[in-house]
């Protein structure tokens, strides 16, 4: 049903891995310029001018994730449907995280001396509401089997 508690939890992980779009993961100040990674790309600011270097296939994974989590909310009808759906946005948040750790490297100066930002724990805290919203799943899955026995 979609007035249940792993509804809450689907919308929370989608809400936090769509916050990549817009949230720093690192950021480092090198020779006078700011530079910050988010899910779109690699910005640098020197003297008030920002430039970007785009990271298509990281921006594309996180829209993903977050579609496929709308989905899992949507698909409340089926429970093994929406727990598949979990699974498949679980996994599309791991490739996620390592592609952009690959990304990483392409920080100037290497990952030595970085900031971690909020974006750099979305991914960890959307894993999280997955693993709630299925756990919610199951106890849903459990009232049913034993309502079955009941009757």
């Amino acid at each position: 049903m979609i007035q249940r508690i792993q509804s809450v939890w689907f919308f929370l992980a989608a809400v936090s891995i769509s916050l990549l779009l817009m949230t720093p993961i690192v950021s480092k100040v090198v020779n006078d310029s700011e530079y910050w990674i988010n899910a779109i790309g690699l910005y640098q600011q020197t003297n008030g001018k920002t430039n970007l270097d785009v990271f298509i296939p990281v921006a594309i994974l996180t829209i993903l994730a977050a579609v496929m989590l709308l989905f899992t909310i949507f698909s409340y009808a089926d429970r093994k449907k929406q727990k598949t759906f979990a699974f498949i946005s679980l996994v599309i948040i791991l490739v996620l995280s390592v592609l952009t750790y690959i990304y990483l490297a392409q920080m100037p100066g290497g990952l030595e001396g970085v900031s971690y930002k909020l974006g750099a724990f979305l991914p960890l805290i959307s894993i999280i509401f997955i693993g709630l919203g299925v756990r919610g799943i199951n106890n849903d899955e459990k009232l049913i089997r034993s309502a079955d026995r009941l009757r």
